[in-house]
């Protein structure tokens, strides 16, 4: 009973070893596993705060970019705006000057269409024949004003709006492009993000070293061999 009890005890504490064994190596596997998330965790962390410093800085030059855009735009126009002013201004002078010059000769030539008119009517003819002798022949020539048929800023309506089409359409293109960017922004990549970038890999059998037997489909390639030379040639096509 003795001799059986003793076997036993030796036996337990032989599976006991055994088994203390397997649960140090299970125990390290689980402290590995620990010291494996714990730097993940603190990757993770870190990579979270890189992102937000680098979200907040991408924000801050944004709003940097887009108001230096704004404050350019805005002196654009008014720079457009105080071209159409000034050339108004200059214009509109040149021509109250004008009118101005007309409205005294149309008044001098009333005038003295009233006293050729005035002078006609008079029955004296030796003053008739006297004032006759000492007025000039005509009106004389004077410079002709030609108006313009088409006063307009129309033109630069037209290319005023169609600028406007063009940065619409480049902020539209521009924009798709940031957008495309900031979704390639992740922390963590997953597996549906790698396979976005995938392709399929195929052999040229015709290239091939000749170890290499190529499956249906050029898609894998059993070595013949297990000790073969340094493969050469070899080329992949996509």
């Amino acid at each position: 009973m003795d001799e059986h009890r003793g076997h036993d005890t030796v036996s337990a504490a032989a599976e006991r070893t055994e088994k203390q064994k397997q649960l140090g190596a299970t125990q390290s596997k689980f402290q590995q596993r620990i010291q494996e998330r714990e730097k993940e965790l603190q990757d993770l962390r870190q990579a979270v705060q890189s992102l937000k410093r680098s979200a907040q800085a991408a924000v801050e030059d944004s709003e940097r970019i887009f108001t230096e855009l704004i404050h350019s735009i805005e002196r654009r126009r008014s720079e457009v705006k105080e071209l159409i002013k000034d050339q108004e201004k200059a214009e509109v002078s040149q021509a109250e000057g004008l009118l101005e010059r007309l409205e005294q000769e149309i008044a001098e030539l009333r005038r003295r269409d009233a006293e050729l008119e005035q002078l006609s009517y008079t029955e004296d003819h030796i003053h008739f024949l006297q004032s006759c002798q000492s007025l000039p022949p005509g009106p004389g020539d004077l410079p002709s004003v030609t108006v313009s048929p088409h006063v307009s800023f129309a033109a630069v309506r037209k290319t005023v709006s169609e600028l406007k089409e063009q940065l619409q359409d480049v902020c539209v293109v521009e924009l798709d492009t940031i957008s495309e960017s900031v979704k390639e922004v992740h922390i963590v990549r997953t597996r549906e993000h790698f396979l976005h970038y995938s392709c399929q890999l195929t052999l040229d059998p015709c290239t091939a070293h000749r170890n290499l037997r190529p499956s249906e489909g050029n898609r894998e390639v059993p070595v013949s061999h297990l000790y073969c030379q340094v493969f050469d040639h070899i080329q992949l096509c996509v």
